[in-house]
C-alpha cells in the first residue's frame, strides 16, 4: 500500500457520493485524519477549531452559499499554507483559471481535477505532483480526416450515422434483457469516422445536436419496431443530452414518433447522459416528469461522476441508476472503486429504484456485480455493441442465457 503523504485532509464537496468517494480513497491510502464539510463555511469553520493543522485540503468549486472561488480568498486571508488540491465539473477554461486564481493568491495548489475523479487522476495529483516528469516526446500525428460543419452535415445528409446495440443481461437468468442504442459515425470506407464522445460534443457545441437526435431516434424506433416481432419483453435504452431537455415540446414529439410505429412506451428508456450538468429548474423537470408519466423509463446515466450525483437523483424523477463502468471495471481489484459501487447500490436499494452496472469486462467482475444484487449489466465480458441484424441473432442464439467463460 502507498502510504498517504498527508496526515490531516478536510474534504470540501456538497455531494455526499463525491465525499464518500474521496473518503474512501484516503481511507486506503491509510490517511490518519479525514474531515468533511458539504459546504464551504463550515470548512473553514473546521479549519479554525482544528486541535491538529490541515495539511490538505481538497475542495469543489460548485458549492452553495460561499462558492469555491471565495472559498480560496478566505483561505488565503487565514494564511492557509497547507496542500490544497481543486476540482470541478466545470470547462477546462474555468479550471484552469481559478489554478492561476490559486497561484496569485499564494497558496499551495498541487494540482486541480476535473469531475468524474478517478483513482489514476487523484493518484497522479495527490501522490505525485512533488515529483519530476520525464517529458514524453509525443507520436506523430496520423492523417485525420477534419471535423467540421461541413462535414457534419454531409454526414447527416448522407446519414452515416448509424446505430449498434450493445445487449443488457439479467442477472438472475442471464438473459438478454434489452438494449443500450450507441450512436457510430460509419465513414466512406466503412470504418468508424470519429469516436462517439468526439462527434457528439461537436454537434453539442456548434447547435446540432437535436438534428442528430431526431434522426438517430428515428433510426431506433424503426429498429425497436422490428425488435419487437422477435421479442415483446425487450426494453431498450436512448441517450439524451441535458440540453435537449430545456425543450417543452421534446415529450410530444417523442410520443408522436412512437404513436407513427406502433410502439407502447414500455418498450424504450431514456438514458440522461453526463456531458453538462442537469440544473435544477421548471422545464427540465417539467420534461422529465411528462416523460414518466408516459411511461418511459428514465435512467441517471454514469452515476457516481461530476454531473451525475446524488442532487440530480434526488431532484429528478428517475426509475433507475446506471453506474459509471469507471468504478465498475476496477471493483474487483481497487477498494476505492469497489465501495463507490457499494455505496450506490445501497442508496439505490433506500430508494427503490433498479440498478444498471456497464464495464462488465471478466467473470469476477461479474460474480462482484450478482454479490451486489445488481440486476442487469452491460459489458464487453457479455457483449459488446453491434449492428441491429447481429443483435437480433445474439438474442435467438442466447433465448435460454449467455454461458459465461470461466
Amino acid at each position: 500500500m502507498t502510504e498517504s503523504p498527508f496526515k490531516n485532509v478536510l474534504l470540501v464537496d456538497d455531494d455526499p457520493v463525491q465525499i464518500a468517494i474521496l473518503s474512501s480513497y484516503f481511507t486506503g491510502l491509510g490517511t490518519p485524519g479525514i474531515q468533511s464539510a458539504t459546504n464551504s463555511r463550515i470548512a473553514l469553520g473546521l479549519l479554525d477549531s482544528s486541535e491538529q493543522p490541515v495539511d490538505l485540503i481538497v475542495s469543489d468549486l460548485q458549492m452553495p452559499e460561499m462558492d469555491g472561488l471565495e472559498f480560496l480568498r478566505h483561505l488565503n486571508d487565514r494564511e492557509y499554507r497547507g496542500a490544497l488540491a481543486i476540482m470541478s465539473g466545470v470547462k477546462g477554461d474555468l479550471l484552469e483559471h481559478a489554478a492561476k486564481l490559486a497561484r496569485l493568491q499564494g497558496l499551495n495548489l498541487i494540482g486541480h481535477l476535473g469531475k468524474p475523479v478517478s483513482k489514476q487522476g487523484l493518484d497522479s495529483v495527490l501522490l505525485a505532483a512533488r515529483q519530476p516528469v520525464e517529458p514524453v516526446a509525443s507520436e506523430p500525428q496520423r492523417n485525420k480526416p477534419l471535423l467540421d460543419e461541413a462535414t457534419f452535415r454531409r454526414a447527416l445528409a448522407e446519414r452515416r450515422f448509424k446505430l449498434y446495440y450493445q445487449p443488457k443481461i439479467d442477472t438472475r437468468t442471464r438473459r438478454v434483457g434489452g438494449a443500450e442504442a450507441l450512436a457510430r459515425w460509419i465513414g466512406d470506407d466503412g470504418s468508424f469516422a470519429f469516436p462517439p464522445a468526439e462527434f457528439i460534443e461537436f454537434a453539442e457545441n456548434n447547435g446540432l445536436i437535436e438534428e442528430l437526435t431526431f434522426q438517430l431516434l428515428d433510426i431506433f424506433l424503426r429498429d425497436v419496431h422490428r425488435f419487437r416481432a422477435a421479442s415483446r419483453t425487450l426494453h431498450f435504452a436512448f441517450n439524451l443530452t441535458p440540453s435537449l431537455l430545456r425543450n417543452t415540446n421534446l415529450p410530444d414529439r417523442i410520443c408522436a414518433m412512437m404513436r407513427e410505429y406502433h410502439l407502447p412506451a414500455s418498450m424504450v428508456g431514456f438514458e440522461i447522459t453526463e456531458t453538462a450538468t442537469l440544473n435544477l429548474d421548471a422545464t427540465t423537470l417539467e420534461v422529465l416528469s411528462r416523460l414518466r408519466i408516459y411511461d418511459f423509463e428514465i435512467s441517471i446515466d454514469d452515476f457516481g461522476t461530476g454531473h451525475a450525483n446524488i442532487r440530480n437523483l434526488r431532484d429528478f424523477p428517475y426509475s433507475e441508476l446506471k453506474i459509471d463502468s469507471s468504478f465498475v471495471l476496477n471493483a474487483v481489484k481497487d477498494p476505492f472503486s469497489r465501495r463507490t459501487v457499494t455505496s450506490a447500490v445501497g442508496l439505490a436499494r433506500e430508494l427503490g429504484i433498479p440498478v444498471v452496472a456497464e464495464g462488465i469486462e471478466d467473470r469476477e467482475t461479474w460474480d462482484f456485480v450478482c454479490s451486489l444484487g445488481i440486476e442487469k449489466v452491460q459489458g464487453y465480458f457479455l457483449a459488446k455493441p453491434m449492428p441491429p441484424d447481429a443483435f437480433v441473432g445474439f438474442v435467438s442464439q442466447h433465448s435460454e442465457g449467455v454461458v459465461l467463460a470461466a
